[in-house]
């Protein structure tokens, strides 16, 4: 009869310590990964503004050129000017009757997202079918940010065809009868120092 040795299994599990080192290996790559998704939804949101921005002076000039006259906003002429609100969007999209007679819709753009005026983002918040308003990207419901969720417009009043830059100590912009910018996704700024650390995620329809 034949003997045979046993012989041990060279294989074996990972000990505590290598699981240990595995988890948080994959923690740090999701970390990594989620770092990354996180800056590239914001950028995608840059560029959202970065449009409306553009857009935003486009139906200001369209406007001005069929009526030869601005959009009449309180606020407008100064820094940091009026806001994206009901008063001016009503004007750009046909509601106002009185400003724009002829009902034409200067402005287009998504719809908002979210079911209320107080967490609707990134788009046009329609309400009772006739006052609308353009709201920033970014979801801001709570703190000063939530006071800063619609775009800024100024507005060349005196019609001299120049406006002065509110983030660069009154740099004058020729050539301008609107400008349009937003407060990013922090919801905040500093007037006249466009190096503030507020200011960095500002979007502008001028730079």
């Amino acid at each position: 009869m034949k003997n045979y040795s046993s012989s041990r299994s060279s294989k074996r599990g990972f000990t505590l310590i290598e699981l240990l080192v595995v988890i948080a290996i994959i923690a740090i790559l999701a970390a990594m990964g989620f770092g990354a998704g996180a800056m590239a939804i914001n950028k995608a949101k840059k560029t959202h503004a970065l449009s409306d921005c553009s857009n935003l002076v486009q139906a200001i000039q369209a406007f001005y050129d069929d009526y030869n006259t601005l959009p009449d906003v309180p606020d407008a002429d100064d820094s940091p000017g009026a806001k994206s609100d009901s008063l001016l969007m009503n004007m750009l999209v046909g509601y106002d009757e009185e400003n724009n007679p002829k009902e034409v819709r200067y402005f287009q753009g998504k719809d908002a997202k979210g079911s209320s005026a107080i967490s609707s983002y990134g788009g046009l918040y329609y309400e009772n079918n006739r006052t609308v308003e353009l709201l920033d990207p970014w979801r801001k419901v709570s703190g000063d940010a939530a006071n800063n969720r619609h775009f800024f417009v100024m507005l060349d009043g005196d019609y001299d065809d120049e406006l002065k830059d509110p983030f660069n100590n009154d740099k004058p912009l020729p050539g301008r009868r609107a400008i349009s910018w937003c407060t990013g996704k922090d919801g905040l700024y500093t007037l006249g120092r466009q190096t503030s650390a507020e200011n960095t995620d500002n979007v502008y329809s001028w730079r």
